[in-house]
């Protein structure tokens, strides 16, 4: 993660992991009563990652969908334009800059954050450590390896809000979350096809 900046397309792994993290969160809440009955969540992020030292050294904002438990939209719209798209089957990466897309199954993800996200209800619990205290839901991984250290999601009116993740690296990434008032979605949603124009690599299990 340490050549994140100047490298657009790490963007997404990091688009992922906070997808990911949102998703698992309000998978998690059902059960724990942290933030109500959520199935969807629709609206505009802001990323920004910060050094050891505190000093900005990358962001990136657009807008997202997530409905549960594995569908999801994730446009970045800057810096450079990307769309992440899990259509419940595969997982789309559209780079519109470059006008290429790569496809790859969603069920061989399993090295990357989407494993927990296809995992059943009690993944999330069984893999990390869940505290709420007040307004902020805390989550430290119980593995070896982790993809983070540590992160915290600010809540309002019983939604996320803020997320604030710690890397291995202590880097500091933080997401900020404007959402719709209501998030009406189905599958339908989250279904993509390739523009025709664009280069297309399937990705084969």
């Amino acid at each position: 993660m340490s050549a994140l900046v100047g490298s657009k397309w790490r963007w997404w792994i990091i688009a992922l992991l906070c997808c990911w993290l949102l998703i698992g969160v309000i998978r998690e809440a059902r059960g724990a009563s942290l933030f109500g009955d959520i199935d969807a969540l629709a609206g505009t992020f802001e990323q920004a990652l910060f050094n050891e030292e505190g000093e900005l050294i990358g962001s990136s904002s657009g807008t997202f969908a997530i409905l549960r438990p594995h569908f999801f939209r994730w446009h970045i719209e800057r810096p450079g334009e990307q769309l992440l798209v899990g259509d419940g089957s595969f997982f789309w990466q559209y780079d519109l800059d470059l006008d290429t897309v790569v496809r790859r199954p969603l069920e061989e993800q399993m090295e990357s954050p989407l494993a927990l996200l296809l995992a059943d209800d009690e993944a999330l619990s069984s893999h990390y450590d869940v505290v709420r205290n007040g307004t902020e839901v805390a989550l430290r991984p119980r593995t070896d390896n982790p993809l983070f250290q540590s992160v915290t999601i600010a809540l309002e009116n019983e939604l996320p809000r803020m997320l604030t993740l710690i890397d291995p690296l202590n880097q500091r990434i933080e997401l900020r979350i404007g959402l719709e008032e209501t998030a009406e979605l189905s599958p339908a949603d989250f279904s993509f096809l390739p523009p025709p124009e664009a280069e297309l690599t399937i990705v084969n299990p």
